[in-house]
C-alpha cells in the first residue's frame, strides 16, 4: 500500500468514525439540527463504504449503485445545515433539491453510454453547488460568535475540500495529462476533509476548552486594563464573553435579593431576554438552590422555562 492509499484509507475510516459519533449524538437528543448533521455523514459513509468493502473481500453490491447518488446529495445536505445559521432563499433550496433529483434520474435511468460520456458534466455542476454551500457556510460563520464561528469555519473548509475533490474528478476526466495530479488530490483530500469535519462537527472537549479559555483570557486582560470600569459594564462584558464562549443565544446574571428572598434576572441589554424576578418553582431557581454549575438539556423543560425569560428565542439548553 502506497502512502497516498494509506492516507486515503485513514480519511475514509475517520469519516466512518465521525458518522457513528453523529448518529449516537442524534440517538441521545433528537432534533432537526442533529438530524441534518447525521444525514450529511450518512451520505458520506455511503460514498466511502463501497470503496472499503472490496479491501475486506466483500462485494459492495447495491451500495455501488447508491454511492454516486449519496455523493451528489452532499451539497444539498450542507445547504440544509446552513439554514440553521442563516436563512437560505427558498428558490435556492428548492433549486438544489430539484438539481439533485434530476441528477439522480440521469444516473439511474439514462443509457450507460450517455452516463459515461456526461458524468463529468454532472460532477462539475455539483462541484459548483458544493462551492456555493461552502461559501454560504463561511458567510454564516461570519455571523457567528467564538466557538460557533470557529466550528463553522472548519465545516466550510471541509466543504471546500469536497468541492476540490469533485473538481479533481472532472479534471481527470477531461485532461489526461492531469489525471495523476488529480489522483494524488483524491488520495490526500479525504483525510483533510474528514479532519476538518471532525473538528467542526464533533469538536473534541480539549479543543472547545482551549477556545473558551482564550475567551476568558481576553476578558481578564480587558478587565485588568479598565480599573475605572463600573460594575454594570463589567457584568455586561462578562455576559457577552460567556455567551461567545459557549456559542449561546443570550446570557444574563442571576442576583439574589436577600431582603425580598427572591432571585432576580439582570438581562443587561439583552433584548431577547425579559429581566425581573424569577419564580421560586422555576427551572432556573431549582438549579440555583444547589449553588453549583449545571447544564440543562431537556428540551421540553427548557422551552417551558424560556417562554417568559426569552419568548423570542428557541431555547434548547441552559448553562449556569
Amino acid at each position: 500500500m502506497s502512502v497516498g492509499d494509506f492516507l486515503a484509507l485513514c480519511g475514509e475510516i475517520l469519516l466512518l468514525v465521525v458518522t457513528v459519533l453523529t448518529c449516537i449524538d442524534l440517538a441521545r437528543a433528537r432534533d432537526r439540527a442533529r438530524l441534518d448533521i447525521a444525514l450529511v455523514f450518512v451520505a458520506l459513509a455511503i460514498d466511502v463504504i463501497p470503496r472499503l468493502l472490496p479491501r475486506l473481500g466483500v462485494d459492495p453490491g447495491l451500495l455501488s449503485l447508491v454511492q454516486p447518488l449519496a455523493r451528489l446529495a452532499h451539497p444539498y445536505l450542507l445547504l440544509r445545515l446552513v439554514d440553521h445559521f442563516r436563512p437560505i432563499r427558498g428558490l435556492v433550496s428548492w433549486g438544489a433539491l430539484v438539481l439533485v433529483a434530476a441528477a439522480w434520474g440521469f444516473l439511474l435511468f439514462a443509457p450507460e453510454v450517455t452516463v459515461t460520456s456526461w458524468e463529468w458534466a454532472v460532477t462539475a455542476v455539483f462541484a459548483l453547488l458544493t462551492l456555493y454551500s461552502a461559501g454560504a457556510l463561511a458567510s454564516a460563520a461570519e455571523r457567528g460568535q467564538s466557538v460557533i464561528q470557529r466550528r463553522m469555519k472548519l465545516i466550510a473548509s471541509g466543504a471546500l475540500v469536497f468541492a476540490v475533490l469533485l473538481a479533481a474528478q472532472v479534471t481527470a476526466a477531461l485532461i489526461d495529462s492531469l489525471a495523476s495530479t488529480a489522483a494524488e488530490i483524491n488520495q490526500v483530500g479525504p483525510l483533510v476533509m474528514a479532519a476538518l469535519y471532525y473538528f467542526g462537527f464533533t469538536t473534541p472537549v480539549w479543543l472547545s476548552r482551549a477556545w473558551q479559555h482564550a475567551e476568558l483570557s481576553d476578558f481578564i486582560r480587558s478587565s485588568a486594563g479598565s480599573p475605572g470600569e463600573s460594575s454594570r459594564t463589567a457584568l455586561e462584558r462578562l455576559c457577552n464573553t460567556s455567551r461567545h464562549a459557549v456559542g449561546g443565544l443570550a446570557a444574563a446574571i442571576g442576583r439574589w435579593e436577600d431582603d425580598r428572598q427572591r432571585l432576580v434576572l439582570d438581562a443587561f441589554g439583552e433584548r431577547a431576554l425579559v429581566g425581573g424576578p424569577i419564580a421560586f418553582e422555576s427551572l432556573i431557581s431549582e438549579h440555583w438552590r444547589f449553588r453549583r454549575p449545571f447544564v440543562e438539556d431537556r428540551a421540553s423543560e427548557v422551552r417551558a422555562a424560556c417562554r417568559r425569560l426569552a419568548p423570542g428565542l428557541d431555547c434548547e439548553a441552559l448553562i449556569g
